[in-house]
């Protein structure tokens, strides 16, 4: 992966080449199985990029924690359009773990279990003492978390929209392996304007952690922005992928 690559990614993309060297791109990617990982790679960071950030001020704040972090492990910065400076701090860090064989710190990947930390939650009070409350709190807490999800799912037939009740599944989902319904209740809670946004982002995160999946963990992770109490917890796990 080169600075040169990674703009020619761009414009192929943006269908900014000529004729010509969009032929010679393409041969490229037929002919040249490394070159065809990394665009691949580029392709679907771009993608996931300009679906996720759709306005200046989300591009900013992730320009700002990409160039933090990319800062801290890249010597040279690029000189290049906005959009895809930021593109290519991202692929870059995607590229590192994905086809580069390259470990920022060393070869042992952070666990889980290093970063885990359920919360307790309290669900009572906002029930008004309600007993289905009650058993989803009592469950959640002692880490039962089967029962808890159940209890959770049962409350939310009547409030789906609640945003920590989402959240707490999500989380109880994690833990049991139920990714595809944790991932989609997470990012409900990520997408909305509740105060739980970032918890919403840090525990997605996780759980690509707990998947190995580390590459989109990373891309998480640099979602969370430096005013939200998951950043320092986001930055040393970032600081240990």
């Amino acid at each position: 992966m080169n600075e040169l690559d990674l703009e020619f990614y761009e414009a192929y993309l943006d269908g900014t080449l000529d004729s010509k060297a969009r032929k010679d791109f393409e041969a490229r990617i037929v002919n040249d199985e490394s070159f065809k990982a990394s665009f691949e790679a580029y392709k679907e960071t771009s993608t996931y990029l300009s679906e996720k950030f759709s306005d200046l001020e989300d591009l900013t704040a992730l320009e700002q924690s990409l160039k933090t972090f990319g800062n801290q492990h890249f010597n040279k910065k690029a000189q290049t359009s906005f959009k895809t400076e930021i593109w290519k701090y991202a692929a870059a860090i995607l590229l590192l773990i994905s086809i580069g064989g390259y470990f920022l710190m060393n070869n042992n990947q952070p666990r889980y279990n290093d970063f885990a930390a359920q919360p307790n939650i309290s669900l009572v009070q906002r029930g008004d003492g309600d007993p289905l409350a009650k058993k989803a709190e009592n469950a959640f807490n002692s880490k039962s978390f089967y029962e808890a999800t159940d209890y959770l799912s049962e409350l939310l037939r009547n409030d789906s929209k609640n945003q920590e009740l989402l959240l707490y599944r999500g989380i109880a989902q994690v833990e049991t392996g139920d990714y595809g319904n944790a991932y989609k209740d997470l990012d409900e809670v990520a997408s909305g304007t509740s105060v739980y946004i970032n918890e919403a982002l840090w525990y997605k995160a996780l759980g690509l952690l707990k998947q190995k999946k580390y590459d989109a963990c990373m891309l998480v992770l640099v979602e969370i922005p430096p005013t939200a109490d998951e950043y320092n917890k986001a930055q040393d796990l970032l600081d240990k992928l």
